[in-house]
């Protein structure tokens, strides 16, 4: 059986990166706190906040659109504070082409730098 090729899986490369930044307010909390049905706000940005930055990179920069979510890996350091500005990067560490999958590794640091979490994703790159 002969391999699929996919054009925009075959221009990914190992070290290709995608960044974006996010910060959440009081009022991003607020609104979060009426979608959850919460009482009151965290004092910190929730940890499914900060992974949400992860899915929005993977489906929409890196790999795009086309992208299933499979698996996600993260290690929280420590809490995201309300009102700092956080970098989220992910970094295609492995591509396997015969299963069209691509393996990432995933970060979050505050605007101090300090790491808030790290971990890996794997994607299946339909498209």
């Amino acid at each position: 059986m002969s391999e699929q090729r996919i054009p925009r899986f075959d221009a990914l490369a190992v070290g290709d990166r995608a960044t974006t930044t996010r910060c959440f307010t009081a009022a991003d909390m607020e609104r979060w706190c009426e979608t959850m049905a919460l009482a009151t706000a965290p004092s910190q940005v929730p940890e499914p906040l900060v992974a949400a930055l992860f899915s929005y990179l993977l489906g929409e920069k890196l790999p795009g659109h086309g992208t299933n979510y499979l698996k996600q890996d993260m290690q929280f350091e420590c809490m995201a504070r309300i009102g700092e500005t956080l970098t989220v990067e992910v970094c295609v560490s492995r591509l396997r082409r015969d299963k069209a999958l691509v393996d990432l590794d995933t970060t979050c640091t505050g605007s101090d730098g300090r790491m808030i979490c790290a971990g890996r994703a794997l994607v299946l790159f339909a498209c």
